[in-house]
């Protein structure tokens, strides 16, 4: 049975494959599934050419394989390879029908989760017709949703189906133009319930359907302009579409009950129930409906106006003057001012802007809560709270190397290292069982094609530790022979293909992307080494505090081991130590150096903790003096260090410090305006004793691990921040998953880091203060607000940078303000201050009104109301130019006065 099935796929008999497995048992057919899956991996490894790939079988044997997968597996081992059954359709029915898979019906359902069009809404009726499919409702709406043209020409389309294209529509649905046209036409002709269908347009606003559908079925219900007899009778519907996630739902639904305000049978009290959710909407539009709704229902004089004015005050969420503005006129107008109303206005007083307060003086207390001033120390960086905790024995290692497994790119894998080394030796027959599932871990994440690379490094490690105990332990650790096995074929499928970086076999053999990483490896390579030799001596670069830092008192005591054991340290591990070393609080680590270090160690930790201002005594390894000079003073320039052999490394990556401008290339470009930031090219030369920075800096090719390279230098991250404004921040309206990613993970590992920012620092955080992205510049504002607790911010430089980016547009000034108003707006009386210095400093880079200025001089009006302050002279003389332009005349002419 094997040798038959070999000769048809060896010699491409495809004709041959139905009449040998029509003649098959149930039973024989289970039987061949091992060979079919191995045939399977044979013809789909991928043979390189020097132009271009292809698999190793022929398009005659996959579709042998395909056909017996097909035949013979259940639908677990088949699994989802819709396009094995589908790369020949007409193959596909003839064997359905002498034998459709009982399994058939359901793989076809289920194929909806891949948004499949190998097949189609006429396949999947003829397919019903003759028993091989039960269809699911959203399997039929589904692909109905792509054939418009199917809609006529069954019986059972137009009076059931249609229906299940509304609850269950394709992601394609809105590009079909000719939707809306057809169904014009056959409400028109009767042929489709008009109401039914304005129905489920409504429903669609809230069956969690993408942005793109629900607005669809918003502008096919627009397109039918129904009647307000119509709407009136729909009011259940358009009510319920009011919790819309949609925008756009809930502005079309807003017009619709507009137009029926004034009809008796308009639900009054039901509408009131939803004002609270629609008034605190962040969007402008929805807020600005709703206010008008509600007058309009106010105007009536037959509902209870204490009720709406009790849920006007919701309004006041808002900080935009013209909402604002807008919900305390019409509370003047036709609210009264009783208990119940003035105690909801009073919940939001704090949020009222001063230029609102005097309209409602009889609705709020005149005394205005004080703000408090909120200042801070400077937070220390070595504290109790932050100590990471170590592994204590070999047991408590294993126990702690899946989570390292799971969160390779923080301080995890650095303890998990320093584990490897200490408990490598402890392993006994009892305990040594416990490496099998954290190995079986190891080899399952390292066997994906995408991999971080400290997972890499950490994978690797294991599983040659694991590797290494079986020779010691066969009878306990038996079954890591057949994991490694499979993990090792499965690679060396992958190693067919192009630029494939081996990751499993002897750690100094595995691929290495890119510089940076080199450095990280080598000193993974040191671990290795010392795990097979015995060597307990600890690496000096392993963290002691979260999120990267090592406490200087610590990191003389592990100089001091080596000291005394006479010991070479590895030139990067001793380079990354010096970067992690925390500077802000040395006096003890200093007096113990002086007690337990001497020569070089002592002299190098004098240096770096700044006992000694310049570099004393002899200087026998180059590179540990740069780094720790790069450390604690990186635009020092230290002559000392002239012909050590680092001459010739650009100035900026010791400093931090690049040159950048914001490009107005005149709306010519696809890139209307740009972010410039120059990064000098660098490549890695061989030669002894690198700089670990060396290794981060050369070329400028962009990696996924580069924001964890903060905690490689968290007292200098100028470097890692560069790369990331350059790559992912040249351009404000850049929104691809990979650069947004990058954004995000850098900004949170600079708000990890609690140090004052250096003048790469200040560009990033400006930069994303304009980003598009909603939690990245949430995230901004915390570190902002935190930097001006601990009086660890310099807003003169920050403003002038977010203003030299807005003064020719780089990024909609509506971000800043939006992100004024929802996070850094009134929140204490310093952050106050040093927010008027911010946008003082702001409005003094531009040179002519931007989009959206008048807003944020609304708000610096609202902030020198709060700080009873003076407008700036030198924006006064700005603003007695830009009152000339319409928009801004009131506002100019307010700040002026002040």
């Amino acid at each position: 049975m094997k040798e038959r099935l070999y000769e048809i796929f060896n010699e491409e008999k495809t004709h041959e494959i139905i009449p040998f497995l029509k003649q098959l048992t149930a039973e024989e057919r289970k039987a061949l599934v091992p060979t079919i899956k191995k045939l399977d991996r044979e013809i789909s490894r991928i043979v390189m050419t020097k132009k271009s790939y292809h698999t190793a079988g022929s398009a005659e044997q996959h579709s042998i394989i395909d056909i017996a997968s097909f035949v013979c597996m259940d639908q677990k081992n088949f699994g989802k390879k819709y396009w094995n059954v589908f790369r020949d359709v007409n193959r596909t029915e003839q064997i359905l029908e002498w034998g459709c898979p009982s399994w058939f019906s359901d793989f076809i359902n289920e194929s909806v989760e891949t948004e499949l069009l190998a097949f189609n809404y006429r396949d999947i009726l003829g397919w019903t017709e003759k028993g091989y499919v039960q269809p699911s409702p959203r399997l039929l709406g589904h692909h109905l949703s792509n054939y418009p043209s199917e809609l006529e020409k069954h019986p059972e389309t137009l009076q059931t189906h249609f229906w299940y294209l509304c609850e269950y529509p394709s992601r394609s649905l809105p590009f079909y133009k000719e939707w809306l046209p057809l169904i014009q036409k056959l409400v028109r002709e009767q042929k489709v319930s008009r109401k039914r269908f304005l129905k489920e347009c409504l429903l669609a606003s809230n069956r969690n359907f993408n942005k793109n559908v629900t607005n669809w079925f918003m502008d096919a219900f627009v397109a039918l302009k129904p009647a307000d007899e119509e709407i009136i009778e729909l009011q259940d519907e358009l009510l319920a579409g009011l919790t819309s996630v949609q925008s756009k739902a809930i502005n079309t639904i807003l017009i619709y009950l507009k137009k029926i305000v004034h009809d008796p049978a308009f639900r009054s009290d039901e509408f009131t129930h939803y004002l609270p959710n629609l008034l605190s909407s962040e969007i402008k539009t929805i807020v600005v409906s709703t206010l008008g709704l509600t007058e309009k229902i106010l105007q009536k004089k037959k509902f209870d106006q204490e009720i709406l004015g009790v849920a006007l005050s919701t309004a006041f969420v808002n900080k935009d003057d013209g909402i604002q503005s807008k919900a305390a006129k019409m509370i003047l107008k036709y609210v009264p001012a009783s208990e119940d109303v003035k105690e909801a206005i009073s919940l939001y007083s704090d949020n009222i802007l001063t230029n609102i307060r005097p309209l409602l003086a009889k609705y709020i207390e005149e005394k205005q809560h004080k703000l408090e001033d909120i200042a801070i120390e400077k937070p220390a960086l070595i504290k109790v709270e932050n100590k990471v905790k170590e592994p204590g024995n070999f047991e408590d290692l294993m126990f702690f190397l899946p989570l390292a497994i799971e969160n390779p790119e923080t301080c995890h894998y650095d303890i998990a290292l320093a584990g490897l080394i200490r408990f490598s030796e402890d392993a006994d027959a009892e305990s040594v069982q416990l490496i099998e599932p954290v190995f079986q871990k190891a080899c399952k994440t390292i066997a994906k094609w995408e991999v971080p690379y400290f997972n890499v490094l950490l994978c690797n490690l294991i599983i040659n530790y694991g590797l290494n105990l079986q020779k010691r332990f066969p009878a306990q650790l038996k079954n890591l022979g057949k994991i490694y096995q499979k993990t090792t074929e499965e690679e060396a499928v992958r190693e067919t293909y192009l630029n494939y970086h081996k990751k499993i076999g002897p750690i100094e053999k595995i691929g290495v992307e890119n510089p940076a990483m080199k450095g990280c490896k080598e000193i993974a390579v040191t671990v290795y080494r010392k795990m097979q030799s015995g060597d307990t001596t600890p690496l000096l670069s392993t963290v002691t505090h979260a999120p990267c830092w090592i406490a200087p008192e610590t990191l003389v005591e592990r100089f001091e081991i080596y000291q005394n054991k006479q010991i070479e340290p590895n030139h990067l591990d001793v380079q990354l130590a010096l970067q992690r070393c925390a500077l802000d609080d040395p006096s003890e680590a200093i007096q113990l150096a002086e007690k337990k270090l001497k020569g070089e160690y002592k002299a190098l930790i004098f240096f770096l903790l700044g006992k000694n201002t310049r570099p004393e005594g002899n200087i026998e390894h180059p590179a540990w003096w740069i780094t720790a000079g790069i450390t604690r003073s990186p635009e020092t320039d230290f002559k000392e260090f002239n012909g050590l052999g680092y001459d010739h490394i650009p100035k900026e990556f010791f400093s931090g410090i690049y040159q950048w401008k914001t490009i107005d290339s005149k709306k010519n470009s696809y890139y209307p305006v740009e972010l410039s930031i120059t990064i000098p090219k660098y490549h890695l030369e061989k030669g002894k004793d690198k700089l670990f920075l060396e290794y981060f800096v050369a070329e400028q090719k962009s990696f996924p691990e580069v924001p964890v390279f903060m905690w490689s230098f968290p007292n200098t991250p100028a470097n890692v921040l560069a790369k990331i404004i350059k790559t992912c921040l040249f351009y404000s309206g850049i929104a691809e998953v990979y650069e947004r990613s990058m954004v995000l993970k850098t900004i949170q590992a600079l708000y990890q880091i609690k140090k004052p920012l250096d003048e790469m620092g200040y560009l990033f955080l400006a930069t994303v203060f304009l980003d598009s992205d909603k939690t990245i510049r949430g995230i901004a504002a915390e570190i902002w607000l935190e930097h001006v607790s601990h009086q660890m911010m310099d807003n003169t430089i920050l403003g002038t940078i977010i203003g030299q980016h807005e003064n020719p547009e780089w990024a909609p000034v509506k971000r800043l303000t939006d992100l004024i108003q929802h996070h850094i707006l009134n929140v204490s009386k310093n952050h106050n201050l040093a927010l008027e210095e911010l946008i003082s400093t702001i409005i003094l880079q531009m040179e002519n009104p931007v989009t959206n200025l008048k807003r944020l001089l609304e708000i610096y009006h609202e902030v020198l109301a709060l700080n009873q302050s003076k407008t700036c002279e030198k924006i006064k003389e700005k603003l007695s130019n830009w009152k000339e332009n319409s928009s801004l005349k009131k506002i100019c002419t307010l700040l002026l006065k002040k």
